[in-house]
């Protein structure tokens, strides 16, 4: 087997790679040195920085004189910003208070009071009963989601109403589990089955119930002492329903 010809002592070839190794070398050797210096370089910088920079003195700091007119001028600038982020909101000059609970007497004599609109003084509430109209469907649609069910006799609501009648919102929303009201439902439509099949609570309407020109019914003169009927509930046996009144009592 042959040699390769750099391998060959003498040869040209031998020559050139000799000196290859050596220049490689050299360049090593210089990087070397170059990286060596850098660092040392940098050592020094980082000396000299660091004796540069004064040491704390032992003791307090040093307390700056401020003048009563700075002091002054900061607490007025720290009263404005939190005035500004924390004070009531002002709408166009008006405060914006809050609303105080009212008794349901109140409402029921503002009703009263505007029964009959063609009074003179009631000539300025025209136009404020006009644009309460567009807020009717609202306020239909939170009387029909409030609206008592069959297995309640009776449901206390807050309501939000204007101070001239013109229009009144349940301000109410009724939370319920899902599973829970299709559960209720279901026990329902089992009793309005039998109430129908029976007929005793059943009886026709006349249509329309008011007159056009007949006034609105007074609620405490009307409705107020009139006894509610019972809440549809389902009979349960006291042995074979214990599960269900249990959950019933805890519900």
């Amino acid at each position: 087997m042959a040699l390769p010809p750099y391998l060959i002592p003498g040869s040209p070839w031998a020559y050139m790679a000799q000196q290859q190794a050596q220049l490689a070398a050299a360049q090593a050797q210089a990087a070397h040195a170059q990286m060596h210096a850098h660092f040392q370089a940098q050592a020094q910088a980082h000396t000299a920085q660091a004796q540069a920079i004064p040491r704390p003195q032992a003791g307090p700091p040093p307390v700056e004189n401020v003048s009563l007119e700075k002091m002054q001028e900061k607490a007025r600038r720290w009263q404005q910003l939190h005035n500004k982020k924390y004070a009531e909101k002002r709408k166009f000059g008006f405060v914006d208070v809050q609303k105080e609970e009212m008794p349901p007497e109140h409402i029921r004599k503002i009703i009263r009071d505007h029964g009959d609109m063609s009074s003179r003084k009631y000539r300025h509430d025209k136009r404020v009963y006009l644009g309460a109209l567009k807020f009717m469907p609202h306020a239909v649609l939170k009387l029909l989601e409030n609206m008592p069910m069959p297995w309640e006799q009776i449901r206390d609501v807050q309501v939000l109403y204007h101070i001239t009648g013109a229009i009144t919102f349940v301000n109410e929303i009724p939370w319920v589990i899902e599973p829970v009201y299709i559960s209720q439902w279901s026990t329902m439509w089992m009793m309005m089955r039998r109430e129908k099949r029976d007929r005793r609570h059943f009886k026709r309407m006349r249509f329309p119930p008011f007159d056009d020109e007949e006034p609105p019914l007074d609620f405490a003169d009307n409705v107020l002492d009139v006894e509610p009927l019972e809440a549809i509930q389902m009979e349960l046996d006291p042995e074979e329903d214990v599960e269900v009144r249990t959950s019933r009592l805890t519900g």
